[in-house]
């Protein structure tokens, strides 16, 4: 059960920038401050590919180093614009969720 959304950044020293991430989603388990359920990307008019993925997935991987347990975590895309066909196929091996506007208005 979610108990709160944030958004949020994470630095990553390698590349000596920080990656953002639109949509934390922590849940009532285990934890004082919940567990990290979900870390997400949001774009309104961008169709979303792969690259989104690998970007999250990047977020999870600098999270992890940290000592954030990530084992419960599900990336997540967020478009008004839709997704690629790769992306999909992702989606489609339960590698990432999407949310596009039919989910996010009338949910799943």
């Amino acid at each position: 059960m979610p108990i709160q959304v944030t958004a949020g950044t994470v630095a990553d020293p390698d590349s000596r920038t920080s990656l953002e991430a639109d949509v934390v989603v922590h849940g009532a388990i285990g934890q004082d401050q919940g567990i990290l359920l979900s870390v997400g990307e949001a774009k309104w008019q961008k169709v979303m590919d792969l690259g989104h993925l690998e970007r999250l997935r990047r977020i999870l991987h600098l999270l992890a180093a940290r000592g954030v347990d990530t084992s419960h975590t599900t990336p997540a895309c967020y478009s008004g614009a839709g997704f690629t066909p790769e992306l999909r196929a992702a989606a489609d091996r339960g590698e990432v969720l999407l949310v596009d506007l039919e989910r996010l208005y009338r949910g799943s």
